[in-house]
């Protein structure tokens, strides 16, 4: 027998995990009202039947018992569309035609947290000025779109990462347009702890389960992704110290991260690719230091390394690898670069206006050359 419109919304909130008080709460009636929905002796108003399929991340035909209840599948495919309309090199035109794909998916599936967070994470690539694909042109209408979506994640979203990635994405983009209040607003909810963490507190699950393997596991996990944090935090100070003309300052700093990595890696035959920071490439960074202060060889010698890396180390991981050091070889994390064009992207490197003055000279020549001839 087909299910009436109220077994169908009662099956959707169970579903959903919603109490009845919750559901009330997100479409703005009473709970009293859910009550009758749900034992089929009242029915929503006709105004309330889209707040109800977007809050259960439906379209309205399943309300009715007209359309299977899954989304997933659909969004799924929407999703997966969006992203093969970007390859590498990736360019700024690409990445809106696959906002513009998300963003249609939103309008078949309104208010979908899945959709929202993809349109979210495209959305600051194009509307974030440090980023390599800024659009400049449409850019600022972009983050007011991120605004509204951020809300809607923070206000629906169930998931907790999903929740607290929003709020990052607003203080990167409040702080970027000057609106250092809202940024301020949103940064303000984050914990003061740093190891408050999904991966710690499961390591402490696992160790109550007495479960070694899996403790170990997330232990080591969170600890991969604090040096992640950690070299993201000593990049960013050299690149303080670097804007603020503090040359020497920024050498060291980016020396040290170096240092770390080495340190982290010493039982590596390959060193993963922990100097390719979110601000760029810590060889790429310093040799603009170095080119700062008129110490040319240790430019060309930062570049031949960055190259190197590129070309040779970086196709022992095409598939995946582990690490062998005993505080990271069970991490929950793969190292792996199928597809990347890294002859493009160092050629775009390369022709940064900084190494102008040095462009000329037979050593860069010979960087560039091997760029050139290199052949995967």
């Amino acid at each position: 027998m087909q299910e009436t419109m109220g077994q169908i919304i009662k099956r959707l909130r169970k579903e959903r995990g919603f109490t009845q008080e919750e559901l009330a709460e997100q479409i703005g009636v009473t709970f009293q009202a859910v009550s009758k929905w749900e034992n089929d002796t009242g029915m929503p108003d006709i105004s309330q039947v889209v707040p109800l399929a977007t809050v259960f991340d439906v379209s309205t035909d399943v309300l009715f018992g007209l359309f299977g209840t899954n989304t997933t599948d659909e969004v799924n495919k929407i999703i997966e569309e969006a992203f093969a309309l970007v390859t590498y090199p990736v360019t700024t035109e690409m990445v809106n035609r696959k906002y513009d794909r998300l963003h249609e998916g939103l309008t078949l599936y309104p208010n979908n947290t899945t959709l929202l967070m993809h349109c979210l994470e495209t959305g600051i690539a194009l509307a974030y000025p440090k980023n390599d694909i800024y659009d400049n042109e449409n850019g600022e209408d972009i983050y007011h779109k991120c605004i509204t979506e951020a809300d809607l994640v923070i206000k629906y979203s169930k998931n907790t990462s999903d929740v607290m990635r929003a709020h990052m994405i607003m203080v990167l983009l409040h702080a970027a347009y000057g609106n250092f209040d809202e940024a301020k607003d949103h940064a303000s909810v984050f914990p003061w702890r740093a190891d408050m963490t999904i991966h710690k507190m499961y390591g402490y699950i696992a160790r109550w389960e007495k479960n070694l393997s899996e403790e170990n596991k997330c232990f080591q996990t969170d600890y991969f992704y604090h040096i992640e944090a950690m070299l993201d935090d000593i990049v960013d100070i050299a690149m303080c110290a670097y804007n603020e003309e503090k040359y020497d300052n920024a050498i060291e700093c980016l020396k040290q991260a170096l240092s770390f990595i080495e340190l982290i890696c010493k039982d590596e035959e390959v060193v993963p690719r922990f100097h390719v920071r979110e601000v760029g490439d810590i060889h790429l960074l310093l040799a603009k230091v170095y080119m700062k202060t008129g110490k040319i060889e240790n430019t060309l010698s930062e570049l031949r390394t960055m190259v190197d890396y590129d070309l040779n180390e970086t196709s022992k991981f095409e598939y995946g690898c582990q690490l062998n050091s005993p505080l990271l070889h069970d991490a929950n994390y793969n190292f792996y670069w199928n597809g990347m064009d890294f002859k493009e992207s160092l050629m775009i490197k390369l022709n940064d206006e900084i190494f102008d003055k040095i462009r000329e000279t037979e050593s860069f020549k010979k960087i560039m050359d091997t760029v050139l001839n290199y052949v995967k």
